[in-house]
């Protein structure tokens, strides 16, 4: 009997490694229903497996396919590759999640402003915006570090009275911020009727604050060059002074 107990338990371990890499990824999203993440379409394994649509708090993601990595899972952490698909866009990256933190690697992304929560930019703006970062950390869902590139391009709003007021970049450094606070230094493309030079702070309160400076270039549109005229007196370059700020 005791020689039959290794072979039990290489059985019983066997068992087990089979039943892990072979569990099925549509058990694993079924459980996720309670935090609001719903999918249709999915197959294969909690390993390696597909959502054809992939829904969380109401906003449609698109399509989702992943390759899960077993050996961070040792350290409480999930790590994967990600690939995210949309009739408008994608966004590629290799995540990290561990406890209330999430970190993005080498990630590029092309998504519409509509993929983005109502709340976020008001209005009924349009407009695309392409990512490209080298690293992302977000603890209980706020950035607390960005090193890449944000272009939001063709940007067109409010839906009352839409403008098309061009394409603007936004270059996070962390050289430029803080444990407190992430910076990102504001530019136009050059191509729109505005320009713009500024930065974007993001408090670890969840507060943020827009300083730019801004004039209409000579083929701005008259209402457009005359709205800027309510920021204040420009100075001796044209410029007026734009603040804006408030929490999420």
């Amino acid at each position: 009997m005791k020689r039959l107990w290794p072979l039990a338990a290489l059985g019983v371990g066997a068992f087990v490694i089979f039943a892990l890499v072979t569990f099925p990824a549509s058990v694993v999203l079924s459980w996720l229903g309670s935090a609001g993440v719903t999918a249709g379409g999915v197959s294969g394994t909690l390993w390696h497996g597909r959502a054809q649509v992939l829904q969380v708090q109401g906003i449609n993601i698109g399509g989702v396919e992943w390759n899960l990595h077993a050996l961070p899972l040792l350290t409480a952490h999930a790590n994967a590759d990600v690939k995210v698909t949309r009739i408008d866009g994608f966004a590629t990256t290799q995540l990290s999640a561990g406890f209330g933190s999430l970190r993005l690697k080498n990630t590029t992304a092309s998504l519409p402003l509509s993929a983005l929560p109502a709340n976020v930019l008001p209005g009924g703006w349009t407009g695309t915006l392409n990512g490209k970062f080298s690293e992302v950390t977000l603890n209980n869902g706020w950035p607390t570090s960005v090193n890449g590139t944000l272009d939001a391009i063709d940007l067109t709003g409010p839906a009352q009275k839409p403008q098309n007021v061009g394409s603007y970049r936004v270059v996070f450094d962390p050289a430029a911020s803080t444990a407190e606070s992430l910076k990102g230094a504001i530019t136009d493309a050059g191509d729109g009727p505005l320009q713009i030079n500024g930065t974007l702070e993001l408090k670890s309160d969840r507060s943020y604050a827009l300083d730019a400076m801004v004039a209409a270039r000579p083929n701005a549109p008259r209402n457009l060059a005359q709205a800027l005229e309510y920021l204040g007196p420009p100075d001796a370059q044209g410029r007026r002074q734009f603040s804006m700020a408030g929490t999420m």
